[in-house]
């Protein structure tokens, strides 16, 4: 069996994490990109880790090797809008030109519901018109086009992630980590919409991460795209009450009248991909031990 030379920027992300740990799963060579000097686990689950940061060009200008895929998983996620659009925007499209150069004949991004802005429709799926709403969403945006305008020099597909969660999900800014971490508070309240709905807008990091890997030893054509999320059987109730067990939250839940409609992620795009969703509650199951 062949073994695959993948390159993952941002390994020191949980998500970069369970790439590495993905790619060494299957007996594959992964190295790591970095911009902290303290690389901590990513040194023991990478190959090799190198040093790029996206805000500075040339650290992606000197990079070196021979890869067969990469897997961009770093982005910005806080800062200005001049900062988000510099470093997931254009340092994309830098990193792109250089994977290009470098002769890496495919490239896996990870994007996320965000480009699509404010939703209007019941179900995502790829085709659904972008509107965005957020700088974040639109330098996500920016990194999608500029590897669909690479589609003849580098095959490409960019999986838009939905909420992930793990165990670093305390740390991120999604609305279960900000649900998980005003019960871990105490709060008195939470506040909630929608209790009945069947929330599908979740996937754990492992999922995510497997599903990233299998695309880069894939044979892709082009440039495609697709929303992932986990298949849906809990309404967004039962994972509440699951979030507050076991959390030990003893405060009070309310379910208010909603601002906007609920929407879920059509799963037929990823899955012609080949990705193998698992259920919400399995996903919550993995994410609450």
């Amino acid at each position: 069996m062949k073994k695959f030379r993948i390159l993952v920027t941002g390994a020191t992300s949980s998500l970069g994490l369970a790439v590495g740990r993905s790619i060494r799963s299957l007996s594959h060579h992964a190295t790591g990109t970095t911009r902290t000097l303290g690389a901590g686990l990513a040194s023991a689950v990478f190959d090799r880790l190198v040093y790029i940061d996206l805000e500075d060009h040339s650290t992606i200008a000197a990079l070196k090797g021979n890869f067969d895929a990469l897997i961009h998983v770093a982005a910005a996620s806080h800062g200005s809008p001049e900062q988000l659009i510099r470093v997931t925007g254009e340092g994309t499209s830098v990193l792109i030109e250089k994977a290009i150069s470098l002769g890496i004949p495919r490239c896996v991004l990870v994007s996320g519901m965000s480009v699509y802005g404010q939703v209007s429709v019941p179900v995502i799926r790829a085709d659904t018109p972008i509107s965005h709403s957020t700088p974040y969403g639109a330098a996500k945006w920016i990194a999608e086009c500029s590897l669909n305008a690479a589609r003849h020099r580098i095959s490409g597909v960019s999986v838009r992630s939905p909420a992930i969660v793990g165990p670093q999900v305390s740390t991120q800014s999604h609305f279960l980590a900000r649900v998980y971490a005003r019960m871990l508070s105490g709060a008195r309240t939470c506040e909630l919409s929608n209790p009945d709905f069947k929330f599908n807008n979740v996937i754990h990091e492992e999922t995510l991460a497997d599903f990233l890997v299998s695309l880069a030893l894939s044979d892709l054509k082009d440039f495609q795209y697709c929303p992932v999320g986990s298949f849906p059987d809990e309404p967004l109730e039962n994972i509440i009450h699951r979030i507050a067990k076991h959390t030990g939250y003893t405060g009070t839940v309310s379910w208010i009248t909603p601002t906007s409609p609920p929407f879920s992620i059509g799963l037929e795009d990823a899955t012609r991909l080949g990705f193998q969703p698992i259920l919400t509650s399995e996903t919550l199951r993995r994410w609450l031990v």
